[in-house]
């Protein structure tokens, strides 16, 4: 799914940390000892605080007193919280995008189209994803909104840390051919109301792949 991803800033050090939450290398609810973090980033104390606190903003680690920066905790309600946000946001941005999309771009979305088709007829599920991945970057984009693009992607780095923490957790997801399709679809046909609800099933699937994991590992504990 969302498994590689990574948010602008302008010092290194955040860029390093986030990618290392993001891929669960830093595990959820673990604390960040400062001097290792430090020696390890290549960086001051100083300019790793500064980046705790950026992080903390975004809610990619917890700052508590005595204890300085712990990676945020990673369970079933950060997941549905981050589906939650993740769904309104990009329901959002395909709208607008169905709106504002231009000449150019509907070029680029059928583009896109013809790319998935490929991908489907070769069954490469590496494909649809890379593919996927790039299709909800350039919504984001063509929505024209930079507050909505940023909170799509901001929700997008968050789904991957989920990813991450789950792949190997029993987390079974499946290529969305059609639904992702249904979305482009919309957006190049200037229909917003369809776009949104295209949208709006598309991260559905993904969220029924979280929620099966969930409840089988909560049923698993039947038995523990």
């Amino acid at each position: 799914m969302q498994n590689n991803f990574t948010l602008s800033c302008r010092e290194p050090v955040f860029e390093k940390l986030l990618a290392d939450l993001i891929s669960c290398a830093i595990e959820p609810g673990s604390q960040i000892q400062e001097v290792q973090a430090a020696a390890r980033y290549g960086t001051s104390r100083t300019k790793l605080r500064e980046a705790f606190v950026d992080l903390a903003a975004r809610d990619f680690v917890h700052l508590q007193k005595n204890k300085g920066a712990v990676a945020a905790p990673m369970d079933a309600a950060t997941v549905y919280s981050v589906f939650e946000a993740r769904i309104a946001a990009e329901k959002a941005a395909s709208a607008l995008a169905a709106v504002r999309v231009t000449a150019e771009e509907k070029a680029a979305l059928k583009a896109f189209a013809m790319e998935l088709e490929q991908a489907r007829s070769a069954d490469d599920l590496d494909a649809f994803f890379a593919i996927d991945r790039a299709i909800h970057d350039a919504l984001a984009t063509f929505s024209r909104n930079p507050l909505i693009a940023a909170q799509v992607q901001l929700m997008r780095a968050h789904t991957a840390r989920c990813w991450h923490f789950y792949k190997d957790r029993g987390l079974r997801e499946s290529a969305d051919f059609a639904g992702v399709t249904a979305i482009l679809d919309a957006v190049a046909g200037g229909q917003p109301k369809e776009a949104a609800e295209a949208m709006h099933r598309h991260l559905s699937t993904y969220l029924a792949a979280f929620n099966e994991m969930l409840t089988n590992q909560f049923e698993a504990l039947k038995w523990v």
